[in-house]
């Protein structure tokens, strides 16, 4: 039978074990919290690099068709069915999503037509965007390597109307022809062209029609 003392004794050692058991447990915890946190953020690491950037090519066209650098945005210009541009993305990923504004005079649906030229791939699909702003339409995916070269058209169809077929262009002031190719960050602009029920008129302006672009 214990006495007093060695009961006390036995106690304290009892609390002793216990605080441990405490600071083990909050350190356990701490550590928990942190790899839970660790994890947490690696989830949106993940979430943010899976993006459809609409910005990637947007804003080099923004930047570098501006009124600053001596050109004029034209929102219906060029009466001609096919709009188009070649480019180069300097990074590897993929095209997710298509831009464009519908015009005032159509409120009907394009042809898009997105190509890798460098591997013969393409994705296509038919669309009809906003006539009060630019608007992103999902695409089926098409992977770029860095290096690649693309082209990126539209195409109208069912117009009854010449009227009916301009679109957004970005035009030098002085009427002269763009002086591709251009780089802006990772995109290279090569060249542009015009053609259908006309032309082509190759280089006359750029057109305005981005895409969304997913890195790797």
């Amino acid at each position: 039978m214990k006495t007093a003392n060695q009961f006390h004794a036995y106690l304290q050692s009892f609390n002793n074990v216990s605080n441990y058991a405490r600071i083990g447990f909050g350190i356990a915890a701490i550590g928990l919290l942190a790899l839970t946190s660790c994890s947490s953020n690696d989830d949106e690491i993940i979430l943010v690099n899976n993006i459809c950037d609409v910005s990637y090519v947007s804003t080099p066209i923004t930047d570098l068709f501006s009124t600053a650098n001596g050109y004029d945005d034209l929102p219906e210009y060029m009466d001609l069915e096919t709009h188009q541009y070649r480019m180069k993305i300097n990074a590897n990923g993929e095209i997710c999503s298509v831009g464009y504004q519908n015009p005032s005079t159509w409120t009907g649906s394009y042809l898009i037509v997105i190509k890798n030229e460098t591997t013969s791939l393409q994705t296509s699909a038919i669309r009809s965007f906003s006539q009060a702003q630019l608007e992103y339409k999902s695409i089926t995916p098409l992977v770029v390597n860095s290096g690649d070269i693309v082209s990126v058209e539209r195409t109208i169809f069912g117009y009854t109307s010449i009227s009916e077929t301009v679109g957004r262009i970005l035009r030098k002031s002085d009427y002269t022809d763009v002086p591709y190719p251009i780089v802006q960050g990772n995109v290279e602009f090569l060249s542009s062209n015009f053609y259908g029920a006309g032309g082509p008129v190759p280089n006359i302006g750029q057109p305005y029609i981005p895409v969304g672009f997913r890195l790797n």
